[in-house]
């Protein structure tokens, strides 16, 4: 299971448009350029510790919403779901469900945040060979409890695994 969450998180903090969408403001005319813009630095040519900053307050494995009322930011929560044991009933060989939670504060739910990060989540996971057996498959997707001046949407995706006895 740990695997399966680790290499989830490290596909989503390896990638540039998923970062610039959680972290960046809203175009505003004249003023700043969409987040998706060329014109804008590549986030993964920033410092390490800069791009690490923005990582740790904006993707975590951890649910954390005491920060959000007086931050107006972009998060994801990445952390497992359901594990289901195959049809023989081991626990060697299961379904497991990843949850994606993402949390947009309005000022940035203005340019519909959620479904342009919802839609590079997609991109990047289903029908990929991401972790586990096989690809990732997309479950459901529905809204999701946020804090004050927050939207939020949940999204579930599935992957096989299979648990390896290395005791021999």
């Amino acid at each position: 299971m740990k695997q399966t969450i680790d290499d989830v998180f490290d596909l989503l903090v390896e990638d540039e448009q998923l970062l610039r969408l959680v972290y960046h403001l809203p175009k505003l005319y004249g003023v700043r350029p969409d987040p998706l813009d060329p014109s804008l630095p590549n986030m993964l040519d920033m410092a390490v510790d800069k791009r690490w900053d923005i990582i740790d307050k904006r993707i975590l494995q951890s649910s954390k919403a005491d920060d959000l009322v007086d931050n107006p930011i972009c998060r994801l929560y990445v952390h497992l779901g359901n594990r289901l044991p195959n049809s023989s009933g081991s626990f060697k060989v299961a379904t497991q469900d990843i949850h994606i939670d993402v949390l947009a504060h309005e000022v940035y739910e203005i340019d519909s945040r959620i479904a342009r990060i919802s839609d590079r989540l997609n991109e990047l996971l289903i029908h990929n060979r991401i972790t586990g057996l096989g690809k990732v498959e997309y479950v459901r997707g529905l809204p999701h409890p946020a804090p004050k001046n927050y939207s939020g949407y949940r999204h579930t995706y599935k992957v096989w695994n299979m648990k390896y006895d290395n005791r021999n």
